[in-house]
């Protein structure tokens, strides 16, 4: 702990010497929440899925920010988890199952804060910047009871052999948590776009309790190309082409420790005053 706070006071010294004014500075913990909005157009044209929401939690993150008066920066790395789940519905619409998309990253994200109220014992600030993020983990699923689903016909050829074609549609058995896409169909990276707002509390005279709520953009389609060849030929059997992006809400609460830094006077001569001459005579 002692070689991580020494880390970030050094991080911050091209800061502290590029502005002539007092700051506080700022390290802590923190976890939270998101919800996942995944823009599909592939999804958005399927028959089989109906949007459902749910929330997912972004268990660990740290925090370090630098704040002068009227503005701030802050870096926040962490894990999140994000992917939209959608109902699979039968042809006339019922409920049959779930479609699960779940995506694990390390996200690193660094904002500027711009502060709208700048008291002594709080602030709220609007917050815009941007992210850079590692894929931990990715798994896309479906499951569904038997049922009758309607299946675009340009997969029919690769159905399997106890699916069958009927008028309206294709009756399906039972299937459970089928891999859709693993963790080699994701791109390992992204890169998100992100705005919103952050409240600092001053708990104490050491601590700080900060809340966050921010909006992210991904600015990929996630899925990896190999995957968006095979998407576009057909050859996925509970998907369709189209493009995808992540969006998602994130809620953070962080403790952080902090530390004023008084403003020093500027000094025009690093080698000492210079000496004073005694008047000749």
């Amino acid at each position: 702990m002692t070689r991580f706070y020494l880390f970030v006071v050094l991080w911050s010294l091209p800061f502290s010497f590029s502005q002539a004014q007092t700051h506080t500075l700022s390290v802590g913990i923190g976890t939270g929440m998101t919800s996942s909005y995944t823009m599909d157009e592939g999804i958005n044209k399927d028959p089989r899925y109906k949007d459902r929401y749910d929330i997912k939690f972004a268990p660990i993150s740290l925090n370090y920010g630098i704040d002068y008066e009227g503005y701030g920066f802050f870096v926040n790395p962490g894990i999140i988890n994000i992917g939209q789940n959608f109902y699979v519905t039968n042809t006339v619409g019922g409920q049959q199952g779930l479609r699960k998309i779940n995506q694990q990253y390390i996200n690193i994200p660094v904002a500027f804060k711009l502060h709208v109220i700048d008291l002594a014992f709080f602030k709220l600030s609007l917050v815009a910047g941007g992210s850079f993020a590692y894929l931990l983990k990715g798994k896309e699923t479906v499951s569904h009871s038997v049922t009758k689903l309607n299946f675009p016909t340009e997969v029919y050829p690769i159905l399997p052999s106890d699916y069958t074609i009927v008028y309206d549609g294709v009756v399906t058995p039972e299937v459970s948590e089928y891999a859709m896409l693993e963790k080699k169909d994701f791109k390992s990276y992204q890169v998100f776009a992100l705005m919103g707002f952050r409240s600092d509390w001053q708990a104490t005279d050491d601590w700080l309790v900060s809340f966050d709520f921010r909006m992210n953009y991904g600015i990929f389609d996630p899925r990896s190309d190999d995957y968006l060849q095979r998407l576009n030929a057909y050859q996925a059997l509970y998907d369709f082409p189209g493009r995808r992006r992540d969006l998602f809400a994130q809620i953070n609460v962080t403790l952080s420790r902090y530390l004023e830094v008084e403003k020093k006077e500027k000094n025009n001569h690093p080698w000492g005053s210079p000496r004073k001459r005694r008047p000749r005579g």
